[in-house]
């Protein structure tokens, strides 16, 4: 897609909205399952899409198309909500849930699907309810996690639809007072040798469990697979990704060399229109330590260098108003500019001299806008009002270091201010 280098934060193509990402891998390849926002819509959609990457280059991603709707749902047309998948005796099973609260399974023989023969999850005979369920197979038992608020855990017999009712545990975590602020989410996975649930979480220092943002996918382990789980910590937050920032999902792996979080970020200032990022992790197995990781415009780039500085969407995070949107025209502008709003990528990797900035936008009056590097002020570039989109040019300096970039206006001049690309240029 122009305007966007791959691997970088948010890795799939700008106008592919994936949420609630669970990462697996399954040979040479890393999977990803996920919802399936549309722009501008609520949560979710009514299908889902598979993407992957061959673990060796996980800039290199693509979207399988179609893997699953409702239409394949025998019980309900709902929106189909967040998936997970495994891998069981020669075939892919996909487990999903339904804005109605249903649960169900389907299957194939290519990881990417499609998925067929949809069968509802059931206990004791009746189908659970419930959201977001998650699959681990361990030691030749297969464990399943759903629910809000509270989390429910079983195991599954060979069918892979049927819930042991001797196996069933309630409120494995919770959001009640002194619990561990679980909202929704559940990701069972293995840390080294413990059980390791990762949760969008309400939990916050000063004030927990009272109902905060879920904008953080906490951690807890346990010794036994249905606890009792101990809270370690965060694993990411999304806060200040977009504005009106409101949930996140996602899960760890560790995919070739390196582990990962996948997590997903809004956009155009609402809580919808998520898009799928990823951070390397720091994780230290035998301890049971998972360092938190922030946002970065990094993804699958180690090293973000001046040219990697294209778009806004790349943006770590967004201050003072603004956000990303998407046009009917298939541009992904930065929007909501106004005096003291704009944007940041996480540090680059600069060579010593003197750059280009050029700045693709629209306004309707006169804008000033600030570029700092580090916390320097290094340009100041007059944006004269235009009603078609142009390109304005201005210099600066930038020493040999590795330094956040953010861009910033200074004065709106009482009108909009639209800023579709930023791109760096070394003189000489």
């Amino acid at each position: 897609m122009k305007d966007q280098i791959p691997g970088l934060n948010p890795f799939l193509p700008f106008d592919t909205y994936i949420p609630d990402g669970e990462p697996k891998v399954f040979g040479d390849r890393l999977y990803l399952y996920g919802s399936y926002d549309r722009f501008g819509c609520g949560y979710c959609s009514k299908e889902y899409h598979v993407v992957s990457a061959p673990l060796a280059d996980l800039t290199d991603w693509t979207d399988h198309g179609v893997s699953f709707t409702t239409q394949a749902v025998p019980w309900s047309d709902a929106d189909l909500y967040a998936p997970d998948a495994l891998y069981h005796n020669g075939n892919y099973y996909l487990f999903f849930c339904l804005s109605d609260g249903t649960e169900g399974v389907a299957e194939s023989a290519f990881p990417a699907g499609p998925f067929t023969n949809a069968r509802q999850i059931t206990l004791n005979g009746e189908a659970i309810t419930g959201i977001d369920p998650s699959v681990l197979e361990d030691d030749g038992h297969v464990y399943y996690t759903w629910g809000q608020f509270h989390l429910n855990m079983g195991e599954l017999n060979d069918d892979l639809c049927t819930l042991k009712p001797e196996s069933v545990h309630t409120d494995v975590l919770s959001n009640a007072p002194g619990r561990e602020g679980f909202h929704e989410g559940s990701s069972l996975r293995k840390l080294g040798d413990r059980f390791c649930l990762i949760y969008a979480s309400e939990y916050t220092e000063a004030a927990p469990n009272s109902g905060a943002r879920p904008t953080k996918l906490n951690y807890a382990l346990s010794d036994a697979v249905f606890g009792p789980y101990e809270r370690r910590g965060t694993v990411i937050d999304n806060e200040g990704c977009d504005p009106a920032s409101w949930n996140n999902h996602g899960s760890v792996i560790h995919a070739g060399e390196d582990w990962y979080v996948f997590y997903h970020a809004s956009s155009n200032n609402s809580a919808f229109s998520r898009r799928a990022r990823a951070e390397r992790l720091a994780v230290d197995e035998a301890a049971g330590v998972i360092k938190q990781a922030t946002p970065t415009t990094n993804g699958f780039v180690k090293t973000l260098r001046p040219a990697h500085i294209v778009s806004p969407v790349n943006a770590c995070r967004f201050f003072g108003g603004a956000y990303v949107t998407q046009t009917k025209t298939g541009a992904f502008p930065c929007v909501g500019l106004q005096t003291g709003a704009g944007f940041a990528f996480s540090p680059i990797c600069f060579e010593k001299g003197t750059y280009e900035l050029t700045l693709r936008y629209k306004a309707t009056a006169l804008t000033r806008v600030r570029l700092y590097v580090d916390t320097v002020c290094a340009a100041e570039q007059t944006l004269p009002a235009c009603a078609e989109i142009q390109n304005k040019t201005t210099g600066f300096s930038a020493d040999a270091d590795f330094a956040p970039l953010r861009l910033e206006i200074a004065d709106d001049g009482g009108g909009t201010c639209e800023i579709l690309t930023i791109r760096l240029k070394k003189e000489g």
